[in-house]
């Protein structure tokens, strides 16, 4: 676990801001104490939300441990009564009711003007801020190597794939588990045959190959080691900053992908409430929402444009439907199938 810890000492700033909806007389930089953050969120993501709070309270001591949201959030069953963090940050509508008892209800001032995929609808559990979609990565020449094109999920089905596709465990990744739900989705629908036959022919063509890692999805395909990967959005979308999109290309399936809302909470008898609830309110303010729109991460609040040029607009991308109530009620079941189908043929 990378545990990384940020204090900030400088001078107390003259100057003051109200919060972005008014809601109380608190003055940007004049707060103190303490904050601790779990979060899976890493590089821009983490800058731009976490590193963006620091900015704004410069006297509130920042400690931050990353890592993913299955060990987080274990961690924060085994501490309850006693929390030693205040926020959980990667958190999907399952975590709403399946740890509901672990969060603590908090409604932000802006909730009333906030966009209808973002209000609150979780009792003041979750916190919606940003969104993740997912798609496949492709590495070009190893895919014009096997003279393979790869447009949809079906193309992962191609014998001349097996064992060249990679994919993370959904059983132990958040991405990989919305991944696996999207699959479905777009592939007939969650209890449909057809889905389920493309998921068990899918098990087969990966010929073993399983990350326990989500990056392994998108870190070997640009290295050439495997073909394409089964991954999300804001990864892929930086190694196009980076330059490197004559190596990889991502494909948004032609049956249709999802985009997942990601969510933050106020672990519940946080010791640091008060920053807890403003760590909050940073992240429903239009103030956040507009830095995350230019970035690799999209933002929730879907009425701001996303002035990422690198990153292709929603518009244009096709969806298919996404029930979160039915995925939080039957996540498990999920699971335990494509657990028996993954034995089958590994």
């Amino acid at each position: 676990m990378k545990k990384v810890v940020i204090t900030f000492l400088c001078v107390l700033l003259v100057c003051s801001t109200v919060f972005a909806q008014g809601s109380s007389e608190k003055a940007a930089g004049k707060q103190s104490g303490k904050l601790v953050i779990y979060t899976t969120a890493a590089d821009e993501e983490y800058e731009t939300i976490v590193g963006g709070f620091i900015k704004k309270y410069p006297h509130i001591k920042v400690e931050a441990v990353q890592a993913g949201a299955g060990e987080l959030k274990t961690r924060i069953q085994a501490e309850a009564g006693n929390p030693q963090a205040d926020i959980m940050s990667g958190l999907n509508y399952p975590d709403y009711l399946s740890m509901k008892n672990n969060w603590e209800a908090y409604i932000p001032s802006n909730n009333g003007s906030l966009p209808p995929n973002m209000q609150d609808n979780t009792e003041g559990r979750l916190h919606f801020g940003t969104v993740q979609v997912t798609n496949l990565l492709v590495n070009k020449a190893e895919a014009a190597k096997l003279g393979v094109k790869i447009e949809s999920y079906a193309d992962l089905l191609n014998p001349a794939l097996k064992g060249k596709i990679i994919s993370a465990n959904p059983a132990a990744s958040s991405s990989a588990w919305n991944q696996l739900s999207t699959m479905l989705s777009s592939m007939g629908g969650y209890e449909s045959k057809e889905a389920w036959d493309f998921l068990e022919r899918l098990a087969e063509n990966l010929g073993g190959v399983m990350s326990g890692s989500s990056s392994a999805s998108y870190k070997t395909v640009l290295q050439g080691e495997y073909v394409v990967g089964i991954t999300y959005e804001a990864p892929c979308v930086t190694y196009i900053e980076e330059g490197q999109g004559d190596k990889v290309e991502i494909v948004y399936p032609s049956e249709g992908t999802n985009f997942i809302q990601f969510a933050s909470a106020i672990i519940k008898d946080a010791k640091n409430m008060e920053n807890a609830k403003l760590f909050i309110e940073w992240l429903m303010s239009d103030e956040l929402q507009a830095n995350l729109a230019s970035t690799t991460q999209r933002q929730a609040n879907i009425t701001l444009p996303t002035t990422n040029p690198n990153m292709k607009s929603m518009s244009e991308i096709k969806f298919s439907e996404r029930d979160e109530v039915y995925l939080a009620a039957n996540q498990q079941n999920i699971l335990d199938r494509w657990a028996r189908i993954w034995a089958k043929y590994n």
